[in-house]
């Protein structure tokens, strides 16, 4: 098959298997974390930085393909990045200390941050911006199958094969992207040389400059922060209150689903709705989960129903943000969006893994200490997102 033959159908669903690898990478180890925790010995705070490691080097990975990408072409890099990616799971696979452990997976998460840049920089350079929130949309449609099912996967190749198990499943799923990638991705912007490394620096200046984009990069960084503290320490709630990893994985379909629902709305009716609107709306809905999960986990309902289900009320809310508040910030830089693409996934991550370490040394016997910070913060993104609107209402009511 030519790579130029591609539908604009399969180009979604080859983008989608090269996005997906990067946050199955992060996912589907979660479940195991316990495990390798006993294995090697160490703390839970120990143990966090396998998990907190790979977020760090996901959003370097995030922010440095980007540029690359607008410099030398989207292909080229990211079958860069998918090599990386598998020396890392291999490293991790073979690894005999949670140190090498960590280090394996910052490998791989360093990898893996290729194709969720360079896939999002595509959709910029074939789309504007109204049509890139409905393909973002659908793309994420099939990367939420995959990331409901890995926890559940990674919970069982845990539990029956040794947590070791998982690596070998990401080489072989690296392998195969690998593949694909060479054989079926075109080849969407020809590497730009000539305007030299300059132009990409003061591409990044100007969108840190935009309080848009800044805007943009906080609330979606609220929404990572919230779910990788979330997924950091629920499993180790979960196993003190008696529960497999297997168990984790199922209950996890429940986030992935309300992920899903809210995007199939986005795919659906985004130029109906309107972008602030589906804006405002996701972030409110996102902190009344929140709420929701707080006040149960106050209650002393402790049930995995009553910790998942308030994530599936968020999960909706987040799938009406991130497919927004992506395409917004592309656009900004239509030149270059590989850099923008970059730039705010590194935000993302880097909010995400430094919740996770302030988080590291909270108590995991009861779900209270993660649904109150997942509470504050969301509420906190609501309340942000309103003070234009209610300076606004300040403005017209002093005049």
């Amino acid at each position: 098959m030519s790579r130029r033959a591609l539908s604009a159908r399969k180009l979604t669903l080859l983008l989608a298997a090269l996005t997906a690898a990067g946050p199955l990478a992060l996912s589907i180890y979660v479940p195991a974390v316990p495990l390798a925790r006993a294995d090697f010995g160490v703390s839970v705070a120990d143990a966090s930085r396998t998990v907190s490691a790979p977020l760090i080097a996901f959003a370097l990975g995030l922010f440095c393909y980007g540029p690359l990408s607008d410099y030398f072409g989207r292909r080229s890099v990211i079958v860069g990045g998918l090599l990386i990616y598998v020396v890392g799971a291999t490293l991790a696979y073979f690894s005999k200390s949670i140190d090498a452990l960590t280090t394996g997976r910052f490998v791989c998460a360093l990898g893996s941050g290729a194709g969720v840049t360079i896939a999002r920089a595509i959709l910029g350079d074939l789309y504007e911006r109204e049509r890139m929130i409905r393909q973002l949309a659908t793309l994420t449609m099939v990367i939420v199958v995959a990331n409901a099912m890995s926890p559940f996967v990674g919970g069982l190749l845990a539990e029956f094969f040794g947590w070791r198990a998982v690596f070998l499943f990401l080489i072989t799923l690296g392998v195969a992207s690998l593949i694909s990638a060479l054989l079926w991705l075109p080849e969407t912007r020809r590497g730009d040389t000539s305007s030299g490394v300059a132009h990409i620096g003061r591409a990044i200046g100007s969108l840190v400059r935009q309080s848009r984009f800044m805007g943009y990069a906080f609330q979606s960084g609220v929404v990572y922060a919230a779910f990788f503290v979330f997924v950091a320490l629920i499993p180790h709630v979960m196993r003190h209150l008696g529960h497999s990893a297997t168990e984790y994985g199922l209950w996890y379909v429940t986030i992935s689903g309300g992920y899903f629902l809210g995007n199939w709305v986005v795919s659906r009716h985004t130029l109906r709705i309107g972008t602030p609107r589906l804006l405002q709306w996701g972030v409110l809905i996102q902190a009344v989960g929140a709420a929701l999960g707080w006040l149960a986990a106050i209650s002393g309902l402790w049930h995995p129903f009553w910790i998942f289900m308030p994530w599936g009320i968020m999960g909706f809310g987040q799938g009406f943000i991130l497919p927004t508040l992506t395409a917004g910030a592309v656009a900004l830089s239509p030149r270059y969006a590989g850099v923008a693409s970059g730039l705010l996934g590194a935000i993302q991550q880097i909010l995400g893994a430094l919740a996770v370490q302030l988080m590291a040394g909270a108590a995991t016997d009861t779900p209270i200490p993660t649904t109150t910070f997942v509470a504050a913060a969301t509420a906190g993104a609501w309340l942000v997102l309103q003070l234009p609107l209610f300076a606004r209402r300040w403005v017209s009511a002093t005049r």
